[in-house]
């Protein structure tokens, strides 16, 4: 059976937005923190296109913006992990390094605007293919729309924690950075296409 042509295009776009911080590793001296909070990044995009995917499946605005908040606290409480396993190289940078005006300044600047727009383009061509374009958008139920993001979230940073973690104990070698990076398309490969073609069984 060979592959549906929208989600074949949603798996490229998807690798190549990922391949984003590899450019940030070897040529702008990204380190395991910068990479992980692009990472975060990604999840605030998912949570934003699943937000819109419970409301259309369930039509219910109250669900929808119980998500909303359960989400948000959920993505809170992962960068506060996050700032206390891998911030320290970056407050090595500047005293005041994790203060948010200074973060703000030093994390939003033209290439990883560039990522993270690379990941709105990713995932908003996924929603519009994938879900909108199809019978998904009638055969997603509201249980499975509230769940999903939460099992893409929880196992594939559960791995790249671990994976930051030994990273970093290592002293944030190049090849563990990229090695990181590729676990990550790996493992985002493998969701994306189960959470498409499960929708349809």
């Amino acid at each position: 059976m060979s592959e549906n042509p929208r989600l074949r295009v949603s798996i490229i776009l998807l690798v190549v937005a990922n391949l984003v911080p590899v450019f940030g590793v070897l040529f702008l001296d990204w380190d395991v923190f910068y990479v992980m909070l692009l990472f975060w990044c990604e999840n605030v995009v998912i949570g934003i296109f699943g937000i819109l995917r419970l409301f259309v499946s369930t039509g219910n605005l109250f669900v929808a913006a119980f998500f909303t908040v359960h989400y948000g606290g959920f993505m809170m409480g992962h960068l506060m992990v996050l700032f206390a396993l891998f911030s320290n190289a970056f407050e090595g940078q500047a005293s005041n390094a994790t203060d948010p005006e200074h973060f703000l300044a030093a994390f939003l600047n033209p290439p990883t605007l560039i990522a993270i727009a690379a990941l709105f383009v990713s995932h908003g061509w996924s929603y519009i293919a994938n879900f909108l374009g199809s019978d998904e958008r009638n055969l997603l139920t509201g249980a499975r729309a509230m769940t999903q993001p939460y099992r893409r979230m929880i196992i594939t940073h559960i791995a790249l924690l671990a994976g930051g973690f030994f990273v970093t104990t290592m002293g944030q070698p190049l090849p563990g950075l990229l090695l990181l990076i590729a676990m990550k398309i790996g493992l985002d490969v493998v969701f994306h296409r189960r959470e498409h073609e499960t929708i349809a069984i």
